[in-house]
């Protein structure tokens, strides 16, 4: 299965998460790692708190903590099971606990006799090819691992076919891309041999076998009720590469030419020698020899006049002034002249829509920003009829099409940077909708102005663990509810996706920006590093943002940051191109907020104080507001 898909479901990068039931025995409280931990690393971020003014040793070694007990070492690990030891001592009083950790290491088989691992030859599960002759050798290709003896000959063969070498590496792991050829042949299975230095040999056979047959392709169809929402790009459907990385994600009713199974997901075919996978339970089968239906084609058209598409200015302030709050850049007291009053939009709405004739059919596509005026649609599978581009408006510049024969690519250079475009089907088309910034009023950037604030997980959702006894989903959620009452204080409308310790589903959140039609979506996190990383050093906030219409939000709020709050460090700063369910949505600007690490003693201390919390969502806020305000210029 695609591991990518279940990585990229990540709000953040707080990897390190609160236990359920942090320990806190005697006076010693853990909070990572919890206990009977296994990790596959020599060390272990070691964290949690003893009572003030304590000395602590682990295992018979002192461990420097703070004047609140604060303590949070890199710790060594033996392979197997690690028993630590933790006293606390504070005058005569002495309390502690034991704390196992295991570190699980690779199993080395010795060279001599020559053996394989067992249960480690893949593939685990059947590889099926339904129409080999339509695909690429490339696409031909079959994985093959096993695990052995170190400093053998390896080879794998498929049925009664010729062996093929598999290279070692590490030792002791041999791998391949086997070659299947498309000739027609009934299951056959992949025998592994390895040939040890004592000279002896000895097979084993793949659990999956592989089958290999032609003109077996059949049509595939989105199930209904599995796409979270049209603009959010959910990982849990996402459509990958043959080697995982992310590549389409599906709407409800897209067809697909389905052309095999592999490890328990299906190959789909895009273009020829373009493959993608795909979960198998996502899609409605056809019988073999079906195809999905040639999409219509023909004039891409506007979906209203051009002088009804464009944005209306942000209502001007009333006469009276938006209270200033310390921190924030103080509104004019001037009055503005009055403007007419523009009613709130619907959700989704856009500045440009195109519409693109597919007729019955539910083609695959993809819509990518390229840079902040760009978009590229493609659609994969031959039309019935080439598009035509579509009829001149105040925000297109530049329309081109590109076309093969089982490819349509439509480029649109727009007037104004896209600042939110989804695509859906709609009836007998493709709905391309786009928005652009509004023009503020100078004065008050944020009248009128619609957000939404995500105050990171929440609920069952602990998020990074919180080695002074809080854990991250409630050091975030007073920052974000001070960040939202400095924003409503500028004429701003914020929604939250929670203001309590509660659960909320992971693209409910992007949903509900959707769906208010929101300018932005912003959600607030605290970092962590994953097992294996050395926390020592590593400090400051981040900004995550997947599309290039994020990144001059991203850039104002990692200003604001770093202005209002130096001693957290630099940070690594901007995150371009991040593959997450909370920057991933196209319908506004996305961006997640790593506002610092849980695992550096001093961005800890910030995020635990109510003056920390304070500084961090006023940074927040002036950065939102130094935002809108650039849109003016």
């Amino acid at each position: 299965m695609r591991a990518s898909s279940a990585l990229a479901a990540l709000t953040g990068l707080a990897l390190l998460c609160a236990p359920s039931g942090a320990t806190h025995a005697s006076g010693v409280f853990v909070s990572y790692p919890p206990e009977g931990h296994r990790v596959a690393h020599a060390n272990v971020i070691l964290q949690g708190h003893v009572p003030p003014g304590s000395s602590l040793s682990v295992s018979g070694r002192a461990v420097p903590t703070g004047p609140d007990g604060l303590f949070m070492e890199w710790w060594p690990l033996k392979p197997g099971v690690n028993t630590l030891t933790l006293t606390a001592r504070q005058g005569s009083r002495v309390t502690g606990r034991t704390l196992r950790v295991t570190r699980v290491a690779a199993p080395i088989l010795p060279t001599r006799p020559t053996r394989i691992l067992p249960g480690s030859v893949t593939p685990a599960q059947p590889v099926e090819f339904w129409d080999a002759t339509g695909d690429t050798p490339t696409e031909r290709r079959v994985p093959v691992s096993v695990q052995g003896s170190a400093g053998a000959r390896a080879s794998v063969r498929l049925g009664s076919g010729a062996p093929t070498p598999l290279r070692e590496g590490p030792p002791g792991t041999y791998r391949t891309d086997l070659s299947v050829p498309p000739t027609s042949q009934a299951s056959a299975p992949l025998t592994v041999a390895l040939t040890g230095p004592d000279g002896r040999t000895v097979t084993a056979t793949a659990p999956g076998h592989v089958t290999v047959q032609s003109g077996g392709a059949r049509s595939g169809s989105q199930r209904p009720g599995q796409v979270p929402g049209p603009s959010l790009n959910a990982s849990s459907t996402v459509l990958t590469t043959l080697t995982g990385e992310p590549l389409l994600y599906p709407r409800t009713g897209m067809t697909f030419t389905v052309v095999g199974r592999q490890e328990g997901d299906l190959r789909v075919r895009l273009t020829g020698g373009q493959s993608a996978l795909i979960t198998a339970t996502q899609l409605d089968l056809g019988a073999p020899g079906t195809a999905p239906f040639p999409w219509t084609g023909g004039t891409v058209r506007l979906d209203a006049p051009p002088s009804a598409l464009i944005s209306p200015p942000a209502p001007e302030p009333a006469a009276s002034p938006v209270p200033a709050l310390p921190g924030l850049p103080t509104p004019s007291d001037s009055p503005a002249p009055p403007s007419p009053t523009v009613p709130a939009p619907a959700p989704g709405s856009s500045d440009l829509t195109l519409l693109i004739p597919t007729g019955p059919a539910r083609p695959p596509f993809t819509l990518e920003q390229t840079d902040p005026r760009t978009l590229v649609l493609t659609l994969f599978g031959p039309s019935l009829t080439p598009l035509t581009p579509p009829a001149p408006h105040p925000l297109l510049t530049y329309t081109q099409l590109h076309t093969t024969a089982d490819t349509t690519r439509l480029t649109l250079t727009l007037a104004a940077p896209a600042w939110g475009f989804t695509a859906d089907y709609d009836g007998p088309h493709l709905r391309l909708g786009v928005r652009t910034p509004p023009t503020p009023n100078p004065a008050q950037p944020l009248q009128g102005r619609a957000i939404t604030l995500d105050p990171g997980h929440g609920g069952t959702q602990n998020g990074g663990a919180g080695s002074l006894g809080t854990p991250e989903k409630d050091l975030v959620l007073p920052i974000t509810l001070r960040a939202a009452e400095l924003l409503r204080a500028q004429g701003a409308t914020i929604h939250l996706t929670r203001t309590t310790d509660t659960t909320v589903g992971l693209y409910d959140r992007g949903q509900l920006a959707h769906d208010t039609d929101s300018d932005l979506l912003i959600s607030i996190h605290a970092n962590a590093l994953p097992d294996g990383r050395d926390p020592r050093g590593v400090r400051g906030p981040e900004i995550y943002f997947t599309h290039p219409q994020a990144q001059p939000l991203a850039a104002a709020l990692l200003d604001a940051l770093r202005a209002g709050l130096p001693d957290l460090g630099p940070g690594a700063g901007l995150k371009p191109g991040a593959d997450l369910a909370l920057t991933r949505p196209t319908s506004q600007p996305s961006v997640l907020i790593e506002t610092g690490y849980l695992t550096d003693p001093g961005n800890l201390r910030v995020l635990n104080s109510p003056a920390g919390q304070e500084r961090i969502a006023q940074a927040i806020a002036a950065g939102v507001v130094a935002y809108y305000r650039g849109l003016g210029r």
